[in-house]
């Protein structure tokens, strides 16, 4: 099976341990995105993968396409132009206080300058089996709102599954109306089959009304969701904390509602998290593990990508297993 996903590749810097901007003058650098991080899993997983993006025609987009490799991931439909790459800062937090995202200023980034034109799409999708496309492109700007669109459409033309993930970034819209985000989400989810998301994006963006189905009754209104939208599962996580301590699970609603066992989670870097558990999804589905093991396998990916630095989750089929059999291996030899 083969997969392509759409989304921006991002340069991430981080300062050293916990060390906050004004206390070094040294930063480590990462590519990493949504679709990055989703296809390294995947790729460390045995998947073949694809990338649908940008880079700059220059030494930072050469790079770039370098550590893309590294990961796996075929470059075979990555168009190059411009000079820049979208970028953040992560400030690692620890105790009470949290890690911080600073993103840089995206619109002049060689992803968010390409046209639809620029890519192969039909090409792209005859290509692969499934479908990935990253909900931060819905609202960086006209262009990439588009081909997240003619994307999908010509993947539900070839009947390839597509999967949707709503990745809200709050910071990324703050010039944009709730209105003018459920029209572009609308719009991805009419050729959707598997959607990522939760409560938020459901009551807040697509502005459900919990009213309609009874007070805060998420289960119902994921059926509300899923009919309305005509997608065959909602796939999501839940956290909570209780007692100092961090717990996470995941479920799968398609006709029913299957929730996973609550694991605690013991963090490093929570960053990228949420792509590994999509990717765990996804090797499931692939793999026909059936909803119960998929999700099991998802939120071990998603735990342990916890414990590694960085975004991009590169745990093998090894040691998530590993983790599924309980072995607690401090050292291994």
């Amino acid at each position: 099976m083969k997969i392509l996903s759409y989304g921006e590749a991002n340069i991430r810097y981080t300062p050293p341990g916990k060390q906050l901007l004004e206390q070094t003058n040294q930063l480590t650098y990462q590519i990493t995105g949504t679709g990055v991080n989703l296809l390294a899993s995947l790729g460390a997983f045995g998947i073949d993968t694809y990338l649908l993006t940008a880079l700059p025609a220059n030494r930072i987009g050469t790079m770039a396409r370098s550590q893309i490799n590294k990961y796996g991931i075929s470059d075979k439909f990555i168009h190059y132009k411009g000079e820049f790459m979208g970028s953040y800062f992560v400030e690692m937090g620890f105790g009470e206080r949290p890690s911080m995202v600073t993103y840089q200023n995206r619109s002049e980034s060689a992803f968010c300058k390409a046209e639809t034109a620029d890519y192969p799409i039909v090409e792209a999708v005859r290509a692969v089996d499934l479908v990935h496309i990253c909900g931060i492109t819905a609202l960086l700007n006209e262009a990439t709102y588009e081909t997240g669109i003619r994307l999908a459409a010509e993947a539900k033309k070839q009947h390839k599954k597509v999967y949707f993930d709503f990745n809200y970034r709050p910071s990324l819209n703050k010039d944009k109306t709730t209105a003018e985000i459920k029209e572009r989400y609308e719009a991805l989810l009419a050729n959707s089959d598997i959607v990522f998301g939760g409560k938020r994006d459901l009551f807040e963006l697509l502005e459900m009304e919990q009213g309609e189905v009874g007070a805060d009754n998420f289960e119902e209104t994921i059926q509300v969701f899923r009919k309305r939208y005509q997608i065959e599962a909602l796939i999501g996580t839940e956290r909570t904390y209780e007692d100092g301590k961090h717990y996470l699970l995941g479920f799968i609603a398609g006709e029913e509602l299957q929730r996973s066992t609550r694991k605690e989670v013991k963090t490093l870097d929570r960053i990228g998290a949420g792509d590994a558990f999509a990717a765990g999804i996804i090797y499931g589905d692939i793999k026909q593990l059936g909803t119960a093991e998929t999700l099991k396998f998802a939120v071990a990916n998603a735990i342990l990508a916890h414990t590694t630095e960085g975004d991009v989750p590169l745990m093998s089929l090894e040691a998530v297993y590993r983790y599924l059999e309980e072995t607690h291996q401090e050292l291994i030899r």
